[in-house]
């Protein structure tokens, strides 16, 4: 038995490789090298060493480790990066912060799948819409993208959905079930490079008012175009819809934490008010890349996209018929000069959405009486370049900029008088500059610089109950970092260090009805430690057992400057929402004949609930273990049996928290415990 032993940072200092463990099949069993991932962040098609950008990669087999519900606990394991489940359906995505005043989902994070923007013109990202099975991979870029991405200060992340391999055909059905409710059924058809994917999951809820339903259709191809280009195609159809329960108080949750939002005196309750999301959303895209010569190739993509929307709230009913459409195209030189291998990117995004809002009154769950009647009409456009610089092969220089322009035109018919106005916010350049240095071939140190630039959103400017908030300016902030890595053939490990100021922070606040509305905060002092390990205590592919550790996770300090609330001077308060100390760890054991074990733990510590840093909430520890068995039948037959289980440690536990909610309602109770199970067959043929 070959075993390596090694000594660990009392912290647990460092890179979760959750994506790369794989199971052969056969007898044999084997863990992937982080050295075989490919980064595609920047344009650049490097691996984990030689990159330089900060990048956290959640692959198919990370998802794997946990029960096909939501991505929710397997973005969670890279250090940074926080994904919230307020209530089924209801998603947030955090990276370094991001997430402090998140209006919808998704903040101050852009989304790309298979190349085409997934996060519209306004700046809403429909994650929520699809299904677990939908995505293969996230390759999550930390800090600002701006050389290439455009606006933006949280960070990017490129979803991938792709056939395995062009020479298999496979058919291929899941059901799983678990606590609560929960049901879901998947089904995968492939036939060469065509690949079609349907899923359908459901669920009670574990409070009052938190049932859930999704039917998602997805279809993926790549399809060669005379000899030298490639088009791929995506197209999604989704239809959700999920129950809001609200948040509630302090009393209200030690007394029964499964409480919808409570009626008050002068507000009605989330059950009597049929709270909930309804939301129908397509998209169509493609793809196409042209190889120009031996050094240029060119590629461009198109989207269009369409949802209907509607909200039955606590104070009104919102309505909402939006369209969008845009595209990207980037054209890229690689070249030599001397001995210097350069790769030049050079672009331009453009994006423009059409949302046509209307607000009724809520009468139980149907609208009432009209309030607003409103279009918003949004236009963003994005040029960029970048230049990187391959210098005797171990020391990589990135430097790159964007222009960026954006505008909002809103048009009131509802109430009178007539009112029509705009907001723009142009010429905005924001630069990159990254530098990355390899030494004695596993060693690399890093460092970067960059600068963020991010608009309001649609969902700021024009808040749920109406309006129009032009005062509303754009953030801006400066991220600085530097990092040290360390990759041989059993171990991996990243150390990132980084500070991010960022002005005019837009941050969340609610009336007393609930309605959320936005402000401009002054600004904010982020700095962050993050670290990822990852060691194969076992790894001959001749043994009957592979055995892995790994942790990932972060210290922070986030803090608040010149920011005031009324007479109250909140200079150097802690941002709420962000826990100081965060850490996940598992054990992989990938065993002979297909059988697997994953047992993961995460904590997190305590962090305040509102401004004033009065109100914190309890610090958690989660224990999730996930036992699979995968078999072949012979040449084409397969199948995959699983279980998992959740156990959480805390006094309050909640998968969201509502940040300084009116009523003190800061509360989204979760479950402590949960359960499921499923069972997969596949059908494959005409492999190679």
């Amino acid at each position: 038995m070959r075993l390596h032993s090694g000594r660990f940072p009392f912290f647990s200092v460092v890179l979760t490789l959750i994506s790369n463990l794989g199971i052969a099949q056969s007898d044999s069993v084997k863990i992937n090298q982080l050295d075989e991932v490919t980064i595609n962040a920047f344009e650049s098609k490097s691996n984990r060493l030689t990159t330089t950008a900060t990048v956290g990669i959640v692959g198919r087999r990370s998802f794997e480790r946990f029960a096909p519900t939501t991505f929710t606990n397997a973005v969670s394991t890279v250090a940074g990066v926080k994904m919230e489940e307020r209530s089924p359906g209801s998603y947030r995505f955090s990276v370094r912060g991001s997430m402090i005043r998140s209006p919808f989902g998704v903040r101050n994070v852009k989304f790309y799948w298979n190349g085409i923007p997934f996060t519209d013109a306004g700046g809403n990202t429909p994650l929520n819409s699809l299904d677990f099975n939908a995505v293969q991979s996230m390759e999550i870029i930390k800090g600002p993208g701006s050389s290439l991405y455009g606006a933006g200060t949280g960070g990017v992340v490129l979803l991938t959905s792709r056939t395995d391999n062009a020479l298999q055909n496979r058919v291929e059905q899941s059901v799983a079930a678990g606590k609560y409710g929960f049901q879901s059924r998947n089904t995968t058809i492939q036939v060469g490079d065509l690949s079609v994917q349907y899923g359908h999951s459901e669920q009670d809820g574990y409070r009052k008012q938190s049932a859930m339903t999704r039917d998602a259709i997805r279809f993926t191809s790549t399809s060669k175009m005379g000899t030298k280009g490639t088009l791929s195609l995506l197209g999604m159809y989704s239809d959700l819809y999920y129950q809001t329960p609200g948040g509630i108080n302090l009393a209200q949750y030690e007394k029964d934490p499964t409480l919808a939002r409570q009626a008050t005196a002068t507000v009605p309750g989330s059950e009597s008010q049929h709270a909930a999301i309804y939301t129908k959303f397509a998209l169509l895209g493609g793809n196409y890349a042209l190889q120009l010569s031996n050094n240029w190739t060119q590629s461009t993509a198109l989207y269009l996209t369409t949802n209907d929307f509607a909200n039955p709230f606590i104070s009104n009913y919102e309505k909402r018929d939006e369209q969008g459409i845009g595209g990207r195209n980037i054209w890229k030189n690689q070249g030599n000069w001397g001995e210097v291998k350069t790769n030049w990117s050079s672009g331009f995004e453009w994006q423009y959405g059409r949302s046509a809002q209307r607000n009724y009154d809520n009468k139980g769950g149907v609208p009432d009486k009209q309030q607003t009647v409103e279009d918003v009409r949004t236009t963003n456009v994005t040029l960029f370049s970048q230049l990187e610089m391959v210098f005797l092969t171990d020391l990589t220089v990135t430097a790159g900029l964007s222009y960026n322009t954006f505008k909002y035109k809103y048009e009131r018919f509802v109430t009178l008088p007539y009112s029509k106005e705009q907001r723009s916010f142009n010429g905005i350049v924001v630069p990159r500059i990254a530098i990355n240095k390899v030494i004695a071939k596993s060693w690399a140190l890093n460092a970067s610089y960059s600068d963020g630039y991010s608009p309001p959103t649609l969902q700021e400017v024009r808040p749920s109950a109406g309006g129009f908030r032009k005062d509303l300016n754009a953030e801006k902030g400066v991220n600085t970092e530097i990092g040290i890595r360390k990759f041989t053939k059993h171990f991996s490990g990243e150390l990132s260090l980084y500070q991010f100021g960022l002005k005019e922070t837009i941050v969340r606040r609610t009336d007393e009805s609930g309605s959320e509305y936005f402000i401009n905060a002054g600004k904010t002092n982020q700095k962050g430690l993050e670290w990822t390990l990852s060691y194969d205590l076992i790894s001959d592919p001749k043994l009957p057992l592979a055995l892995r550790i790994w942790t990932a996770g972060t210290y922070t300090k986030y803090t608040f400057k010149d920011y005031k609330q009324a007479d109250a001077d909140l200079n150097g308060n802690l941002i709420p929402g962000i826990p100081q100390f965060a850490e996940t760890a598992g054990l992989d054991v990938l065993f002979k004949y297909g059988l697997s074990a994953f047992v993961t733990y995460q904590h997190a510590t305590s962090f305040y609930l509102n401004d004033a840093n009065t109100v914190k909430n309890t610090p958690y520890n989660q224990f999730i273990a996930r036992v699979s068995w995968k078999k072949g039948w012979g040449q084409h037959l397969y199948s995959e049996l699983s279980a998992s289980a959740e156990k959480v440690n805390a006094g309050i536990y909640s998968l969201g928290y509502d940040l300084n909610a009116f009523g003190n309602r800061y509360y989204n109770s979760a479950p402590k415990n949960n359960l499921w199970a499923g069972v997969k067959l596949g059908w494959e043929w005409g492999k190679k």
